[in-house]
Formats: C-alpha cells, sequence, structure tokens
C-alpha cells in the first residue's frame, strides 16, 4: 500500500499541471490544485492516499526545498534605495519594496492583534498570542509558487508580495518559537536562535571566494555548486533544529546565502528544476492529504471557529468591519426562543459549511471552459441542481440540530407532502 500511494502522488503531480494545461485552468494557482487534488484523494476524500514515511520524507524535503527556493528569489538589488533602475515600476514611478512591505505587514500585525482580542472577548480563543500569531501568518510557499508561475518575482511589485509573504512567514516563526520556548519552560535558551544567523554568516563568509573557483572546476558528473547548496540546506537546517527554532527558518537563510553567492542562472534552472520538478509538489499534494476534514468536522468549537475566521478575513479587508463585529455579538446575545445558543450556532455553521461547499463546487466547474453547448448545457444543469441539493441538506440540517426526534419530522413532513401532492392533482 505504502508503494502505491507513492506512485499516486507522483501521478498526480504529472496529471495536474497537464490538466490544468488543457483546459485551461489559469485563475486557480497549481499549488492549490495540488492541494485540493490532495484533499479528494486522502483521508478527507477517497482515503486513497497514506501518509506513509517515504511521503512523510519527501514532503518535509520538499517544504525545506521551497523554502530555501524562496529565499533565492530575494531581489537584493531592488532593495537598494538610491537610484536603483530596477526599482521602478511599469507606470516609470520609484518603488521602495523593502519599505512598502514592512508597511502592509505591520497592518497584518496591528489587525491580527485586533481579532485576537476579539475572540478572546467572544470566548472561542483564550490565548491572545498565539491567536495572533496564527492570523498574522502567510502562506509563503503558496505566495512564492503563485508569485513564480505569473513570472512576476523580477519586478517591483512581485518583490513587494514576496517581502510582505516573508515577512508573515519569518516573524510569526520566530514568535512561535518564542511563544513555545516560553510556555515549555525553556525562556532561557531563547538566545541560541541568535546562533542561528551567525550560522549564516559565517556560511556566507566562508564560501564567499571558494564559490568562484567552484564554478571554474565544477563538471557534469561533480555538480559542486548543487552539492553547495545542499550542504548549506542541511548545515543551516541541522543548527536551526538544534537551537529549536523551526528547520524552514535554517532552509530560508539558506536560501538567502546562496543567493548573496551570486550563483549562475544555470545553477538556478538546476535549483528550481530538483525542487518544482518532483520534492515541492509531493509536498503539495500530501498537505491535502494530511488534511483531515473529517475529524475537524466532529469538532463542533473547531467548526464554530471556522466561519469567525472567514469574517475576520473579510473584515481585515474592510476598513469599517470593525463595527460589523458589534453588530454581530449584538445579535448573538438576543435572546431566541426555545432555540439556546449551542443550536444557534450549530445551525449557522451548516447553513455556513453547505453554502461553501456548494459555491466552490460551483466555481471548481466554472472553471471548465468548452465550446460544446452539450456540455455547457450539462454544466449549467449540475449547478442547478447543486444549489437544490444544498437548500435541501441546509432544511434536514436545521431540522437535525433543533428537533431530537428529527425522523417524526421527516415523517410529517412527508406526510403534508404527499397530501399536498394530492391536493394539487
Amino acid at each position: 500500500m505504502a508503494q502505491l500511494s507513492l506512485f499516486l502522488v507522483v501521478l498526480l503531480a504529472l496529471i495536474i499541471p497537464i490538466f490544468m494545461a488543457r483546459f485551461q485552468i489559469s485563475n486557480v494557482p497549481t499549488a492549490v490544485a495540488e492541494i485540493i487534488v490532495g484533499i479528494i484523494m486522502g483521508s478527507s476524500g477517497f482515503n486513497l492516499i497514506f501518509s506513509t514515511h517515504d511521503l512523510t520524507f519527501l514532503s518535509n524535503l520538499g517544504v525545506i526545498l521551497l523554502m530555501f527556493l524562496s529565499g533565492m528569489e530575494i531581489d537584493f538589488d531592488l532593495l537598494q534605495r538610491k537610484n536603483n533602475p530596477k526599482g521602478r515600476s511599469q507606470a516609470g514611478k520609484m518603488v521602495d519594496p523593502l519599505k512598502t512591505a514592512v508597511i502592509a505587514f505591520s497592518g497584518i500585525v496591528v489587525m491580527a492583534v485586533a481579532l485576537a482580542f476579539v475572540l478572546k472577548w467572544i470566548g472561542l480563543f483564550s490565548e491572545v498570542m498565539l491567536a495572533a500569531i496564527i492570523l498574522m501568518t502567510v502562506a509563503l510557499g503558496v505566495v512564492i509558487a503563485t508569485l513564480k508561475e505569473k513570472d512576476i518575482l523580477g519586478r517591483p511589485i512581485g518583490q513587494t508580495i514576496l517581502l510582505t509573504a516573508v515577512l508573515g512567514e519569518v516573524i510569526p516563526l520566530l514568535l512561535l518559537t518564542i511563544y513555545a520556548s516560553i510556555n515549555g519552560g525553556n525562556a532561557g535558551q531563547l538566545w541560541l536562535i541568535i546562533l542561528l544567523f551567525l550560522a549564516a554568516i559565517f556560511l556566507l563568509r566562508r564560501f564567499k571566494q571558494p564559490y568562484l573557483w567552484f564554478a571554474k572546476v565544477t563538471k557534469a558528473t561533480t555538480q559542486l555548486d548543487i552539492r553547495l547548496a545542499f550542504f548549506l540546506i542541511f548545515a543551516l537546517v541541522t543548527v536551526a533544529e538544534t537551537v529549536g527554532a523551526e528547520n524552514i527558518l535554517g532552509a530560508f537563510l539558506a536560501g538567502m546565502v546562496m543567493k548573496l553567492l551570486e550563483p549562475s542562472e544555470a545553477t538556478k534552472d538546476k535549483l528550481t528544476s530538483i525542487g518544482y520538478g518532483f520534492f515541492i509538489p509531493i509536498f503539495f499534494i500530501m498537505t491535502g492529504v494530511r488534511l483531515n476534514l473529517r475529524s475537524f468536522l466532529t469538532h463542533p468549537s473547531a467548526l464554530m471557529l471556522l466561519p469567525v475566521l472567514v469574517i475576520f478575513l473579510l473584515l481585515a479587508a474592510a476598513f469599517y468591519g470593525i463595527g460589523m463585529i458589534t453588530d454581530i455579538w449584538s445579535l448573538v446575545s438576543l435572546p431566541t426562543a426555545n432555540i439556546s445558543l449551542a443550536k444557534a450556532i450549530q445551525c449557522g455553521v451548516i447553513i455556513f459549511a453547505t453554502l461553501f461547499a456548494e459555491n466552490l463546487i460551483v466555481f471548481l466547474l466554472g472553471l471548465i471552459k468548452t465550446e460544446d453547448h452539450r456540455k455547457r448545457n450539462a454544466l449549467s444543469l449540475i449547478n442547478n441542481l447543486m444549489r437544490y441539493i444544498a437548500v435541501v441538506v441546509i432544511i434536514c440540517g436545521i431540522i437535525a440540530a433543533l428537533f431530537a426526534d428529527a425522523g417524526s419530522v421527516f415523517a410529517g413532513l412527508g406526510i403534508l407532502a404527499l397530501i399536498i401532492g394530492f391536493g394539487a392533482e
């Protein structure tokens, strides 16, 4: 079974981009599609792929390479502020990616802290610091894969988005390490994180001159540049794990060191081919495989957080969103006749989850472009059918949540429908 899972993952990594290219699906990044397919094929769906030892190792190596390549994508030339031609946008204006990214991430931090206090206030999450860290985190892996796929990393806007995502990944990682050390009683070892950055500086200074010599003596059978890259990765990953930091932080620093060594375009292409050609797709697919939505749906407390987090996502995008929290809270506080707050929340979760699933399926179907009118009619019919199914599921779910003897209620509704049917005849 382990070999079958590995075969299926490698097969999906090949089929997914071919399928997206064949049906011209360009609105969804390949990384997101791989995660969705992993969810469908994993424990949340058909349960055809299992998390084996080999797949776990390849997936971990994939995320390490992804963070390494993310560090290599930072264009340090764009960070120079004085008369830098690379910092000029397509409109002709000078752009400071680092300043813009810092301002953007500062806004994210302020909003995350505010929403963390709101979560504590409504009683859904008691740890303010942990909630703030979670809400300010940015998925750098998905961002870098999307930017690379859209080919905008070399432009100021691409570097601004990349630096914002880097801040949203690195700073929460450091804060999470500090949080875990304080709560785990290891606060006295926090200073060891400095050793990770010192190790990165040491490796940069040690290999700055030898790397130029490596480029001259390397051969097709030695590939010294690639061997040096993997040495930097495992050296800093080992140091990171030793001092108690996350291994992906060490991999990201290794990528920055490799970038500052000024590798050739051929070296970059070889490293990109190794990462995105094999290891990174496995990481994205296995991320979806390991996501157990069935277990998530069985925990009401975790399920209640889902609509709240989605609402907070909308609040982060609107200046007037803070006022909506008060309105939502006032609605929740209103007394309801013969319906407890828990049942009301359960009904809300049922409605939200059903509509979310229905809209997700309709959205995915909408990505399929076809000129055949029969296929278009079939897709339209499926879209309408999904809406009817969603309405039926919502009605049945609410009845099951509000009534202890739901079977009698369904039977009564069936008899009522039969009477109405006869009357219509």
